[in-house]
């Protein structure tokens, strides 16, 4: 039963990489290209992230006084 469920997580996740890479017209490009699209993206994300983490609370300090 546990390679059931195995084989359906393994069928979502591909399935959600596929119309992942459907919609940002990934499939088209080779993979090192790929790549470089996926690092930049993730770096995108990753420095917005920190962003938000670094200076919401100085924000939320001068929206409070």
């Amino acid at each position: 039963m546990a390679s059931t469920s195995n084989k359906g997580l393994s069928s979502s996740i591909s399935t959600l990489i596929y119309k992942y890479e459907v919609q940002s017209v990934l499939y088209m490009l080779e993979p090192w290209e790929k790549a470089l699209f996926n690092i930049i993206l993730l770096s995108i994300i990753a420095l917005s992230a920190m962003t938000v983490i670094q200076y919401t609370p100085l924000l939320y300090s001068k929206l409070t006084t």
